[in-house]
């Protein structure tokens, strides 16, 4: 028995061997594969990084998109504020105007100067000016000539010196 534990002893020593050789190739295999993997995690992560920094320049590219696009809202808001206040006042002096208008139609009904400051709430000048128009414009009031021409000024007031 002693023998045959010498002579499988090389067996049995060969076959360690072999499962420690298998064991260390299993070891290396596993490390290479590990390798692998971190290679292609590092490549992916480099990857990511630049995906990451692309998308964070478009994001800053947004922000400032949107920045500019505020302030031109502010720019139109201030715009539209502005044309609001001027239609405002627009409608002021169309409500003046038709204070006028109302007056020119009194005026043309026969009304007097005391009613027209009172129902037009006009200055008395403006109500005076106001029925002197309308009567010239109805003929009733001679409307002195209009001198449109500086050569008719000057022969007129060459004459006017010449009767002196």
């Amino acid at each position: 028995m002693d023998e045959s534990l010498f002579a499988s002893a090389p067996v049995i020593a060969g076959a360690v061997a072999l499962v420690l050789l298998l064991f260390v190739l299993a070891l290396l295999r596993l490390k290479n594969g590990q390798t692998k993997v971190a290679d292609q995690m590092r490549q992916q992560n480099r990857h990511l990084d630049k995906e990451l920094q692309k998308s964070n320049k478009q994001l800053l590219e947004v922000r400032s998109v949107v920045v500019g696009l505020g302030q031109k809202v502010s720019e139109q808001h201030d715009i539209i504020q502005h044309l609001n206040e001027r239609i405002t006042e627009l409608e002021q002096e169309d409500s003046d105007g038709r204070l006028y208008s109302r007056a020119s139609k009194m005026v043309q009904l026969g009304a007097d100067l005391n009613e027209l400051i009172e129902e037009c709430e006009l200055p008395k000048a403006e109500a005076e000016l106001m029925m002197s128009l309308q009567k010239k414009i109805a003929g009733k009031e001679k409307v002195p000539p209009l001198e449109s021409s500086p050569e008719r000024q000057k022969v007129k007031s060459h004459q006017r010196r010449a009767r002196r």
